[in-house]
C-alpha cells in the first residue's frame, strides 16, 4: 500500500516541482486570474475597448475569442497564447502581458531569458513616454475632416541615446470622396478604414498650426509610471489592427478616450452617446488628469485676437508704422498697452501677405523695433482669451414652445453633435454653427399629431470676421430635410441642398455684422425648384452671459420665379448656467399673400 501511494505521489511531486522551478503553469495561471476576477478589472476591459459588453475593435487578430467573446474567455485565450507561443504572444500583446504578469506572475525563468521581438524593442527604446500630453487641434467647421477638431496623444522624453524626442499617436481616417451622401453613409453606417500611426509630433504641429491655421492645445497628463507603461505597450498592440472608423461611435476621440481610460477607468463613463475631441479634453479635466496647459496659437488667430484687444487708435498707429513707415514711440505707453502694441506689431510682420509686401530691409527694421521694446517679464498670454475646456457640452436636447395668432406648438429637437449660432461661442475661433444629425419634431395644438420639422444630416455656418489686415470669407452649407414656406406661408417638407458665401466684419469687439448669399435646390415627391437667399444680420454679445442674433433674409425662386418671402428674426439667448441655454425668439414672415408673427420660448440642455 505504501509503495502504491509513493508511485502515485512521485509523478505529482515531479509536476509540482517542475512548475515551481519554471514558474506558474497554464491552469494555475487561469485559476489565479479567475480568483482575482481580473476579467472584471477596469484596465482589462479598457485593453479590450469594451462598450456595452462588446469589443469596439472586431479584428480577430486583436480579439482572440471572436465568436464566443466575453472578457473572461478573452483573458483565458490570452493566457493560453502566452503559454503556447510565448515569444510571439509577448510581441503581439505586450500590454496584456504587462497587466496579467503584474497580478499573477505567470512568467517563467526560461521565458525571461528570451529576447523580445526586434521591432518592439526598437519601439521601447526610441519612443519614450516620460510625459504624455493630450493634444487638441481646434475645429474648422467648414472642413468635413476637421469640423469638430482633432484629439490625439503626444508622448515625449529621452530615447535610448538620451536625445529628447516627441511623437504623435493618432487615429484618423482618409476622406477620399467628394460625394456628401457617400461620405455620410460610409462615416455613419458602413464604416471607413481607420489608421493608427506614430510619427514625429513636430510634423503634426506644423501642419495644424502653420498650414491649416488651427490652434493646438497641449494638456500634460498626470499619469503614474505603471499606467504610462501600460499605455505605451497598448499602443503597440494597436499598430497593425484593422479598426473601423465611424463618426458617431468610434472616431479619433473615442479611441483616445479608451487609451486614456487605462490610466483612469472613469473616463469610460463619458462614452454615453457621441465622443467628440473636446469631450476627451473635458473628461480629462473632470477627473483631475490635467496638470499643465500649453497652446501653440496660429498666427492668424493671434492677430485677430489682438485686433479685438488693442485700442482702435493705437492699432491704427501701429498699422501706419508698418504700412506707411510713420514714426511711432512706444515709450509713453502704459506697460499693458505697450505689450499689446508690441505683440500686435510682431504678429503683423509675421502675416504671410504683409510679410511678402515688405522689403527685407524694412522687415528687419520692424523686427528690431519689436526686439527692443518687448518686455517679456510682463505676463501676457493670448491663450487666456479662449479655452476649449470652457465650452458647453456638444450634445443638445431642446424643448420649445412656439405660437402665433392661429396655432400653438411644441418642438422637440435633438442635436447629437456640436453647436448653434445663437449658443455660447465665446471660446471658438469665430461665431459659427455646426449641426450634425439634428432631428426636430413638432406637436401642434390643432392637428394633435407629430410632424417632422427638420432632419439635418450636415450643416455649418461660419462667420469669420474679415479686415484689411486679415481678409476672410464667411460660408454656409446645408444638407437635409426641412419645412419651406409657400406664398401663403404654409409649410411643405423638402429635401434641401444649399451653400453660400459672404462677409463678416467686427465693428466692435462685441458686435459682428454679416452678410451672406445662399443658393440651393429643394425637392420633394411633387415639386422641385432652385432658390436664392440673400441675408444680412448682426450678432451682439451683451452683458451677463447673453447674446442677440438679428437676421433679415429674402427667399427668391421658391415654388416659382416670382415668389419672394421676407423673414426677420430676432433671438436672445442666455447661457449663464453651465450646460443650459435659454432663448426667446420673434420671427416675422411676409409674402405677397400673407404675413405671420411667430414667438418662441425654448430651453436647451447640453450633455
Amino acid at each position: 500500500m505504501i509503495l502504491k501511494r509513493i508511485s502515485w505521489l512521485l509523478p505529482a511531486l515531479y509536476i509540482f516541482l517542475s512548475a515551481s522551478a519554471n514558474g506558474m503553469n497554464f491552469q494555475a495561471a487561469v485559476s489565479k486570474a479567475a480568483e482575482l476576477r481580473l476579467y472584471e478589472n477596469p484596465k482589462w476591459l479598457s485593453l479590450l475597448h469594451i462598450k456595452n459588453d462588446s469589443p469596439q475593435i472586431k479584428d480577430s487578430d486583436f480579439i482572440l475569442s471572436a465568436g464566443r467573446f466575453s472578457p473572461k474567455n478573452e483573458l483565458d485565450e490570452t493566457l493560453s497564447l502566452f503559454f503556447d507561443d510565448y515569444s510571439d504572444a509577448k510581441c503581439r500583446f505586450p500590454a496584456r502581458y504587462f497587466f496579467l504578469n503584474y497580478y499573477i506572475k505567470f512568467d517563467t525563468v526560461g521565458h525571461k531569458n528570451q529576447a523580445e521581438c526586434e521591432e518592439l524593442q526598437k519601439y521601447k527604446n526610441y519612443v519614450p513616454f516620460d510625459d504624455i500630453n493630450l493634444i487638441y487641434a481646434s475645429e474648422v467647421v467648414s472642413s468635413a475632416s476637421s469640423m469638430m477638431g482633432h484629439s490625439f496623444l503626444n508622448a515625449k522624453g529621452k530615447n535610448l541615446n538620451q536625445t529628447s524626442v516627441s511623437h504623435s499617436i493618432s487615429f484618423f481616417t482618409e476622406l477620399d470622396s467628394f460625394n456628401p451622401a457617400a461620405l455620410i453613409y460610409d462615416g455613419l453606417v458602413s464604416g471607413m478604414d481607420g489608421f493608427f500611426i506614430v510619427r514625429p509630433f513636430e510634423k503634426d504641429l506644423n501642419h495644424y498650426s502653420k498650414v491649416e491655421g488651427r490652434n493646438v492645445w497641449s494638456y500634460t497628463l498626470d499619469i503614474n509610471d505603471f499606467d504610462r507603461t501600460l499605455i505605451k505597450l497598448h499602443i503597440w498592440e494597436l499598430k497593425n489592427i484593422e479598426i473601423e472608423y465611424l463618426f458617431q461611435s468610434y472616431n479619433c476621440a473615442t479611441l483616445t478616450l479608451y487609451i486614456l481610460s487605462l490610466a483612469n477607468p472613469n473616463l469610460i463613463n463619458e462614452d454615453i452617446l457621441f465622443v467628440s475631441p473636446l469631450d476627451v479634453v473635458k473628461a480629462a479635466e473632470k477627473y483631475g488628469m490635467i496638470k499643465n496647459i500649453g497652446v501653440e496659437l496660429s498666427d492668424d488667430w493671434a492677430l485677430k485676437m489682438l485686433e479685438q484687444e488693442i485700442q482702435p487708435e493705437l492699432g491704427g498707429k501701429i498699422e501706419s508704422l508698418v504700412f506707411e513707415d510713420q514714426e511711432f514711440s512706444f515709450e509713453k505707453l502704459e506697460p499693458k498697452s505697450k505689450r499689446i502694441a508690441v505683440e500686435y506689431l510682431s504678429y503683423l510682420i509675421k502675416n504671410k501677405v504683409i510679410k511678402s509686401n515688405l522689403t527685407a530691409k524694412r522687415l528687419s527694421k520692424l523686427s528690431d523695433i519689436v526686439d527692443f521694446n518687448i518686455d517679456k517679464s510682463l505676463d501676457f498670454d493670448l491663450s487666456q482669451f479662449k479655452n476649449p475646456i470652457n465650452t458647453k457640452q456638444d450634445s443638445i436636447l431642446t424643448s420649445s414652445l412656439v405660437f402665433d395668432s392661429e396655432n400653438t406648438a411644441i418642438d422637440l429637437s435633438f442635436l447629437p453633435a456640436s453647436h448653434y449660432l445663437y449658443g455660447d461661442n465665446r471660446q471658438y475661433f469665430s461665431e459659427s454653427e455646426l449641426v450634425i444629425g439634428e432631428f426636430t419634431v413638432r406637436l401642434t395644438e390643432k392637428s394633435n399629431h407629430l410632424k417632422v420639422q427638420s432632419l439635418t444630416f450636415y450643416s455649418f455656418r461660419t462667420l469669420t470676421p474679415s479686415s484689411k489686415i486679415v481678409p476672410k470669407y464667411s460660408g454656409s452649407f446645408y444638407m437635409g430635410y426641412r419645412q419651406i414656406l409657400d406664398r401663403k406661408l404654409n409649410e411643405n417638407g423638402f429635401f434641401d441642398l444649399s451653400g453660400g458665401m459672404g462677409k463678416s466684419t467686427k465693428v466692435h469687439k462685441d458686435i459682428l455684422l454679416f452678410s451672406n448669399l445662399e443658393v440651393g435646390l429643394a425637392v420633394n415627391t411633387s415639386d422641385g425648384f432652385f432658390y436664392a437667399k440673400p441675408s444680412v444680420g448682426a450678432i451682439i454679445n451683451v452683458i451677463a452671459d447673453g447674446k442677440i442674433v438679428v437676421e433679415y433674409q429674402l427667399s427668391a425662386g421658391q415654388y416659382d420665379t416670382k415668389h419672394i418671402t421676407q423673414a426677420l428674426s430676432t433671438k436672445y439667448a442666455w447661457f449663464g448656467i453651465k450646460n443650459w441655454t435659454f432663448h426667446l425668439a420673434h420671427k416675422i414672415y411676409k409674402s405677397s399673400l400673407a404675413k405671420k408673427n411667430e414667438f418662441q420660448l425654448a430651453v436647451s440642455m447640453h450633455f
